[in-house]
């Protein structure tokens, strides 16, 4: 029988939207697979995850560094992931402190939510059997990472021109001002 995957998100209560991007990413996976999600301040949860996800934002809170600590007791697989903030001192000396850990940098969270569903792939791919993965399943996880790999499309800028720069949009018929005219109607002179 498949296990669910057990997942543990340590995480400062100031990367709140971080955690709550994490959480809907993952049902974008192409698979249908059980998620058990435990978050700090559960620091008994933490030997019984089968993945850690560690996020640092600007400062450290506690009980991260415990969770951090029995997560590494434990040998669990860490996923650590730090946004391109400045940090308080305490967040600069946790960074120095845990430099040995493989920190994945990401600058708003739609990169954060890219890089952790690319690791979250290769988690579950080395572990098919354990999570009960298809060869059909396994497959649409390969597919889904090549998507994922992909650059993502560059941000849509704002556009002065038209409604998105503010303005009143009519229909035309009865709720026409009186001398106005269509913008793009050409039989109006």
């Amino acid at each position: 029988m498949a296990t669910r995957v057990r997942l543990f998100i340590s995480a400062g209560p100031a990367e709140e939207p971080a955690r709550e991007q994490l959480g809907r990413a993952l049902a974008e996976l192409p698979v249908n697979i059980g998620w058990m999600i435990k978050r700090t301040p559960d620091v008994d949860a933490v030997p019984e995850c089968h993945l850690f996800v560690l996020l640092l934002g600007s400062d450290i809170w506690a009980p991260v560094g415990l969770e951090l600590w029995w997560a590494r007791r434990t040998e669990k697989p860490i996923q650590a992931y730090r946004a391109d903030v400045v940090r308080t001192p305490a967040g600069q000396a946790f960074l120095q402190d845990n430099a040995l850990l493989d920190w994945e940098r990401y600058g708003d969270l739609s990169a954060l939510r890219r890089a952790f569903l690319r690791d979250v792939n290769r988690f579950l791919l080395a572990h098919p059997d354990r999570y009960g993965l298809t060869v059909i399943e396994a497959e649409m996880l390969r597919n889904f990472m090549a998507h994922l790999a992909q650059p993502a499309p560059p941000p849509v800028a704002a556009d002065s021109k038209g409604a998105a720069g503010g303005g009143v949009i009519l229909a035309p018929g009865k709720d026409m001002i009186p001398g106005a005219r269509l913008v793009g109607d050409r039989d109006a002179s």
